[in-house]
Parts: structure tokens; C-alpha cells; sequence
């Protein structure tokens, strides 16, 4: 698969067709590489789009209309092949459409397009998901870029997490209480530490020197992750999620299953800004 560049005066982007994920992510003035790059020695991934499940179901199957599919984690849309549509000084589109390998997971017609635009130091990523059926499509959608901690030769623990806004939330096993600054517990961070309904619309992972911003509006969870000794961190905008004790229904009554009407089209987006 190809891989594509956008690039300005401040800053360097590149996009692999593959899983249309983010290779790289550099300030131009002091070459640092701000995403994690996929070392398989702790983690794969680089920021893969979680469609059409964020994590899995209890049974690890799909129950739609009386029919049981199985996808793998997060679905298959970080395992596909997408096209590159357009190219341009400041901008990339990525394509990917349903096949025959993806009806046999989940048996809806879908055109997913992800348009990626770098404007100074602000990489502005955005999804558009159109229902190609003649009925209503359900379906799971999240985000999971991962950030390399520490992105200047620092020291993971000299980082933490600032959030916009005071946040609390007690979701699953995540215990948070009026809390704008989250620390890198790595513990905390393998559990995934999780906030529900969040009021902050950005979240900063930062040493006070050097960092990435996330942007994000609209989206009812907001994730934090990382593996043990890991050297990164994961800032997770997320519609759905995972389950995390026994759901006995099917996949269009899960909580945050999203249902797109005919022909209709679904948008989101999410900001991240470098420094």
C-alpha cells in the first residue's frame, strides 16, 4: 500500500493506505515524531478508526437481525485496505467501501471517507460514513491515536494528561473527582482509564514543554490507554464502547450503537495539534 505526505512549513504528515493510519506526525523545526510509530514489541497499532465496534461484545459476536457475525477487536476497519481518493498540498482523502471479506462481519453497504487537512501545526482528521442500504444501519465508531511519551526525549513520568475542563467520572473501574490533571499511572493506564459525558473538549498530554492536543466535541467517552512500559499514550474520543460485564441484546440496542438512517450520512471529527 501507498503511503502519502502533506506537508507545510511547520510541520510533516504522512498516511498509509493501509488502515488509513497516521504514519508520522513531525514538527518540521525539531524533527520530533509525535506519533507512535507501531512497535510490535508493545503495541501494533498506531491510531487505528474503530468501525463498526469499539472493543468487543461480551460474546464476542454481532447480533443483528437474528444472526450472529463475528469481527475482531475493534472491528475490521484497522485491518483494511483503503484507496487514496485525493491528494493535495494540504489535504488527503482515504476511501473504503464494503467488499465481500467485510459483508461476511457486518452485512451492511457503507462508504467510509476520512479527509485528513494540515493547517500549521493542526492536523484536522474527519469521517464521513454513509449508508448505502435501504434501511437502517447500526454500528459502533470511535477513535484510538497513540502518541509517543515521551515525544522529546524526556522521561515518560515527567508527562501527564491536561484536561479543558474539571472532570468526574466513576465509569467502570475509572475513579476520577474534580480532576483537570490526570497523572500516568501505568496501572491506571493498562485498566484504560475512562471518562463519561466529558465537558473538556480537549485533553493535552504535556511534560509543560513539549505535547499533543486533542481536540474533540460530541463524543460521549473519552479513553486514556497505554501497555505496560509502553513509551506512549493513547487519547481515545470514542461514541461507543466496549462491554464491559454481560449484554444480552442486540447490537442496534447497545449503549452508544449509532443507527444511520437510509442513505443518510454520519460526520465527526477530532483535532491534533502539536507543540
Amino acid at each position: 500500500m501507498a503511503l502519502f505526505e502533506i506537508k507545510n512549513e511547520k510541520a510533516l504528515v504522512s498516511v498509509d493506505e493501509h488502515a488509513s493510519e497516521i504514519h508520522s506526525f513531525c514538527d518540521v523545526a525539531t524533527d520530533n515524531e509525535y506519533m507512535w510509530q507501531g512497535d510490535p514489541k508493545f503495541w501494533a497499532g498506531r491510531n487505528p478508526t474503530l468501525f463498526p465496534m469499539v472493543g468487543s461484545t461480551w460474546d464476542k459476536k454481532l447480533h443483528i437481525n437474528g444472526k450472529e457475525y463475528v469481527t475482531g477487536n475493534h472491528g475490521f476497519t484497522r485491518h483494511s485496505d483503503f484507496t487514496c481518493i485525493e491528494h493535495t498540498d494540504n489535504t488527503i482523502v482515504m476511501e473504503l467501501k464494503d467488499n465481500e471479506e467485510t459483508f461476511k462481519e457486518y452485512p451492511f453497504h457503507f462508504t467510509m471517507h476520512i479527509t485528513y487537512t494540515l493547517e500549521g501545526k493542526t492536523l484536522k482528521v474527519s469521517y464521513d460514513i454513509t449508508n448505502e442500504n435501504d434501511c437502517d444501519m447500526p454500528f459502533n465508531f470511535g477513535l484510538h491515536p497513540a502518541f509517543n511519551c515521551p515525544s522529546d526525549g524526556g522521561n515518560f513520568e515527567d508527562y501527564y494528561i491536561e484536561l479543558e475542563r474539571a472532570e468526574t467520572s466513576d465509569f467502570n473501574v475509572t475513579h476520577v473527582k474534580d480532576c483537570t490533571r490526570i497523572k500516568l499511572d501505568r496501572e491506571e493506564l493498562a485498566n484504560t482509564i475512562i471518562l463519561q459525558d466529558p465537558k473538556s473538549t480537549k485533553a493535552t498530554l504535556t511534560n509543560g514543554k513539549h505535547g499533543v492536543t486533542v481536540g474533540f466535541e460530541g463524543y460521549r467517552w473519552l479513553a486514556f490507554w497505554s501497555k505496560e512500559n509502553a513509551p506512549f499514550v493513547c487519547i481515545e474520543p470514542w461514541y461507543s464502547h466496549t462491554d464491559f460485564s454481560e449484554v444480552k441484546v442486540p447490537f442496534e440496542q447497545r449503549e452508544g450503537t449509532i443507527i444511520l438512517k437510509s442513505h443518510d450520512k454520519f460526520h465527526a471529527d477530532y483535532t491534533i495539534t502539536i507543540f
